[in-house]
């Protein structure tokens, strides 16, 4: 099962409980009982939209990584749902930019939709808070519009200046 699918696979048991058992008690006992085995069954694989690339979470903090020996489909492992499945958006900024990052802003869309309207200046980096800012709102309108986000955040040193989510 594609990762993006475990979201919504998650929902739906969580639908079935809220619907049946007698208390609240016994509807987030069950939730919790049924989250915890399907977690375990899972073994969460990851493929990079640009490389192709295959990586497995193979018992944490082990990552494989595999390579395909010729071009790739770049998009096995996306949503049976296609460009209609419910991902993220998350945008932070931060004034001192850490070692580990390039940028002082980051914007990533984790969503399968690929028609956007706008062009985003920053393309994932931003070094200017506003434009960050602006793109994160543009993004967030126009995939709340389309219906294929389930979450999205913007912080600002770690400060949460917006969040969205889907509705239950």
């Amino acid at each position: 099962m594609s990762d993006q699918d475990q979201f919504d696979l998650l929902d739906e048991i969580d639908d079935a409980i809220e619907k049946s058992g007698p208390s609240s008690t016994d509807k987030e006992e069950a939730a919790m009982r049924i989250r915890s085995l399907i977690s375990t069954l899972f073994k969460t694989v990851y493929q990079c939209s640009n490389c192709g690339n295959f990586f497995i979470d193979n018992n944490h903090p082990s990552l494989e990584m595999f390579r395909g020996a010729n071009q790739v489909n770049k998009n096995l492992l996306v949503s049976a749902l296609g460009d209609k499945w419910r991902g993220f958006i998350y945008a932070e900024w931060k004034d001192k930019i850490p070692d580990w990052q390039t940028s002082n802003g980051t914007l990533f869309n984790e969503t399968n939709s690929s028609s956007l309207t706008g062009k985003l200046d920053g393309n994932g980096e931003y070094g200017d808070w506003e434009t960050l800012e602006q793109d994160y709102y543009q993004l967030f309108n126009e995939l709340k519009n389309k219906n294929v986000i389930r979450y999205s955040q913007l912080k600002k040193n770690y400060t949460v200046i917006h969040s969205w989510s889907l509705q239950k």
